[in-house]
């Protein structure tokens, strides 16, 4: 035999089982004397073997394969829930969305993962992934013009899928953990938010005036729904008579019950169904809008380059807040999950805040 056939069988039989003639059980050989046995599994195509020496122990014959069958059992059960060490950051990402329910919010993230993350880090190790590796692709997602918080995207995939990777010892540590996020453009500023508020209705309903199916959508919108809720929003989900709806598919995952606005449900008596989607795309009978950039554009000419339908959200708690309305109800409103999360769509008031606090001191 050759050397390197030598070498390529001794990397194929770690351990030398010549010696173990003896058939006990499946998975188990012993030598002739039954002192030493050979144990082995094999799960998802790895193979897991140990050799067991009992020749110093003063156990019967009996209780030396009793124990050696538990030795096995305890193997299969480490196989189990063992996930090779050489597993891809594909493999782990894998885990991690089978642990998500089927919900858009999965489907979004999915697609960004697959568009932003896969083709740079989804071949390589998840024990060799180091914090520089993450940090230079969302430095570089940045630089091709991705805002802070679209590639916030990339570690907010990543962290999860490599706490469940740290947690079967695949790896020992998150590298996400120590990952710089550049913090998100300052926000604008909305001023005169109730003004403002009244301008974006007036120009939704003059717009689409003859367009029930858009001034619905855009009038969502500015009561602080997001574009995906209102475009899987179906039917069945609207309560008429009750006047709410019901969002299945929420940014985080919770089912919510919205008040449904005289003026919504006004449009949506206009073109009203029993079943499917609300939001039907007019060219692509029975399937869903997917876009709406025209219909935005059409809104931006008439009301200034500020405008979009996210856009609606800060200009909406802005105007409750000039109202003196609640956080939590601004977060109701929103749907956030978290009250402190207002702060994200929320100008603060600094005009009516400091008046309120000189009239205090007047006082």
């Amino acid at each position: 035999m050759s050397q390197s056939m030598s070498q390529a069988k001794g990397k194929i039989m770690a351990v030398d089982r010549s010696q173990f003639t003896k058939n006990v059980v499946t998975g188990i050989k012993a030598n002739s004397t039954y002192t030493k046995f050979y144990i082995s599994c094999r799960v998802n195509k790895k193979l897991k073997q140990k050799v067991l020496d009992y020749s110093t122990k003063a156990w019967d014959k009996r209780t030396k394969i009793s124990k050696a069958k538990v030795e096995l059992q305890n193997l299969k059960d480490a196989m189990d829930n063992f996930i090779d060490s050489d597993a891809k950051v594909n493999e782990i990402v894998k885990m991690y969305f089978n642990t998500l329910p089927d919900t858009a919010y999965k489907s979004n993230r999915l697609s960004y993962y697959n568009r932003k993350v896969k083709p740079v880090l989804g071949s390589k190790r998840a024990n060799t992934v180091l914090p520089m590796h993450i940090q230079d692709l969302v430095n570089n997602l940045a630089k091709k013009g991705d805002n802070p918080r679209t590639a916030k995207q990339a570690v907010e995939v990543l962290s999860p899928a490599f706490k469940i990777a740290r947690a079967n010892r695949i790896v020992i540590s998150n590298p996400c953990e120590d990952v710089k996020i550049a913090p998100a453009k300052r926000r604008k500023i909305v001023v005169d938010a109730t003004m403002r508020l009244k301008e974006i209705y007036d120009a939704i309903q003059s717009t689409y005036a003859d367009e029930p199916l858009y001034r619905a959508l855009f009038l969502m919108a500015l009561h602080g729904r997001r574009k995906n809720e209102i475009l899987n929003l179906k039917w069945e989900h609207i309560s008429f008579e009750h006047d709410y709806y019901l969002l299945l598919d929420t940014k985080n995952n919770e089912e919510q019950k919205i008040f449904l606005p005289p003026n919504v449900k006004a449009c949506l008596e206009e073109f009203r169904d029993k079943q499917g989607w609300v939001f039907e795309s007019p060219v692509n009978p029975g399937r869903r809008l997917s876009d709406v950039k025209y219909q935005t554009a059409k809104l931006k000419s008439k009301i200034g380059d500020w405008f979009g339908m996210h856009y609606c959200r800060n200009v909406l708690v802005s105007a409750m807040a000039e109202r003196g309305v609640e956080a939590i109800h601004m977060s109701g409103a929103l749907g956030h999950a978290d009250p402190n999360t207002i702060t994200k769509y929320l100008t603060m008031n600094y005009m009516q805040g400091s008046k309120i606090a000189s009239d205090m001191i007047q006082k």
